[in-house]
């Protein structure tokens, strides 16, 4: 299951049953094969989390874009 705000950048996979949180950004080309958690930033094969979206900061970008 795919949850909402979630961008998935161009070439990025996911494979298999996997769950992606609310707000989450897989990064270009990133192959996603275990559960990514709520507002991470994930890139990489695997998938890696590098860094966490706050809510602040998905408020922002909300009201921005």
């Amino acid at each position: 299951m795919i949850g909402d705000n979630v961008v998935l950048a161009v070439g990025a996979i996911v494979i298999g049953n996997v769950n992606i949180g609310d707000n989450v950004f897989v990064g270009a080309g990133t192959v996603v094969t275990k559960d990514v958690a709520d507002g991470a930033v994930v890139v990489g094969n695997p998938a890696r989390v590098i860094n966490h979206i706050g809510a602040e900061k998905v408020a922002y970008y909300n009201q921005r874009y």
